[in-house]
């Protein structure tokens, strides 16, 4: 049988066929670039019949005001593993305007987890986008609504500091505070320098847990004045609270004693006799009931006087102490030392009863902080004379200005010298 002739067809009608067969693949047929893929840059020349797939829904859950979202594993039809993905956020199950994620969220995530802290208040729903280099795949359903609500500031902390810091407590000052459990307080303080020095500032910070929470500050290189502490809680959430304040006032200046010796109008010059006085002088307001227990502080007390109830001692080494009997209190004083030979031989001794100054007593001035002792009628040897001596007083351990530092004496050659 002879086959018909066929005749060829046209070059340029076949390729004509190719193009509209290869248009009706990309728009109805399997996988093609543009069915499945939108470009994420603008060379889209080399996209391959190959598409991403939409992941599904990703869980997402809420606590303290951030949210958690999650998702499974990316892939393309071709089984191409995706690299990174974009998360996103909407206020409503449907419609509603598209919000890029921030926080760990934001940009492109290469992870499959990833948080968002300090959310606004209100519902959100989360998706994911797959991106696979230049492209990203089609945005996924959305997952379960996550309510955030309004962040409420914790209560103010408590706050409790001591009422002075001194000498003895300065490079370990106690400061407590309570606040809300799970919250961080912040504790600022400072100091009020003179003009033209600078402030310092010292901050620590405390995880509450609902129960009192101390700690200890070094303000040794603080300035002497007032302190102000500073507390402030944060929660979870990244709310503060308001701030609470206290003050201590810090006085970090050893007061210091001045012993001077008085001689008695009609006395003898340069012997210790019955009227002769010692003058201890404190540079600050001592606590007066440092010195005696049975004093009031800030309250002009009574003399420790009585028959034979003080007695004061000048030692064979020129060493005066006060010892008292039947009185109220031993009043502490401490050794005074004369610097001089007052001392013939053996000791002195003053104490004395009846009237007429016989008797030895002991008085405190506290307009003047100044502690006056009085010398009775003298018993034993008899006083040797001396030209001028330069005394000095040991104040005991735990007398103290009313900040509670410690006194101390002043070397002999800071003070005025004097006699009896």
């Amino acid at each position: 049988m002879t086959r018909p002739i066929q005749t060829p067809r046209p070059r340029r009608q076949v390729r004509v066929a190719g193009i509209v067969a290869a248009a009706l693949v990309i728009s109805w047929g399997g996988p093609a670039a543009s069915a499945y893929w939108q470009t994420l840059s603008s060379n889209d020349g080399r996209a391959k019949a190959d598409s991403i797939l939409a992941v599904v829904a990703p869980t997402a859950s809420a606590s303290a005001g951030a949210a958690t979202v999650s998702w499974a594993q990316g892939a393309t039809a071709a089984g191409r593993q995706v690299s990174s993905y974009t998360v996103a956020r909407y206020s409503s199950a449907t419609g509603g305007t598209k919000v890029a994620a921030g926080g760990g969220c934001s940009g492109t995530v290469t992870a499959r987890t990833c948080s968002e802290a300090a959310l606004p208040s209100g519902t959100w729903y989360y998706t994911v986008t797959p991106v696979l280099g230049s492209w990203a795949g089609p945005e996924s359903a959305r997952s379960i609504g996550v309510t955030i609500a309004a962040a409420t500031p914790p209560a103010a902390p408590t706050l409790s500091v001591p009422a002075i810091v001194n000498i003895g407590n300065a490079a370990g000052v106690p400061v407590s505070v309570t606040a809300e459990s799970g919250s961080s307080v912040t504790i600022t303080v400072t100091d009020t320098p003179p003009a033209g020095t600078q402030q310092q500032t010292a901050t620590q910070t405390l995880t509450a847990n609902g129960s009192v929470q101390s700690t200890n500050f070094n303000l040794s290189a603080f300035k002497d004045g007032t302190i102000t502490y500073t507390a402030v809680a944060t929660n979870a959430a990244g709310s503060a609270s308001a701030a609470t304040t206290a003050t201590s006032a810090k006085d970090t200046v050893a007061p210091t004693a001045v012993v001077s010796l008085n001689n008695a109008t009609g006395n003898t010059a340069g012997t210790a006799e019955k009227g002769d006085t010692v003058s201890i002088k404190y540079s600050a307001d001592i606590n007066s009931a440092s010195i005696c227990s049975s004093w009031v502080n800030g309250v002009q007390p009574p003399d420790i006087a009585g028959n034979n109830v003080v007695t004061v001692t000048i030692s064979s080494t020129n060493i005066l102490t006060v010892t008292t009997a039947g009185a109220a209190c031993t009043p502490n004083i401490g050794p005074v030392t004369l610097s001089a030979n007052y001392v013939s031989s053996g000791s002195l001794t003053f104490t004395g009863s009846g009237s007429g100054g016989n008797a030895s007593k002991v008085a405190w001035n506290s307009d003047t902080q100044t502690l006056t002792i009085t010398l009775g009628a003298r018993s034993g040897s008899a006083s040797t004379g001396v030209a001028t001596s330069s005394p000095t007083v040991a104040p005991p351990a735990g007398v103290t200005d009313n900040s509670g530092n410690q006194a101390v004496g002043v070397s002999p050659a800071s003070t005025s010298t004097s006699r009896f």
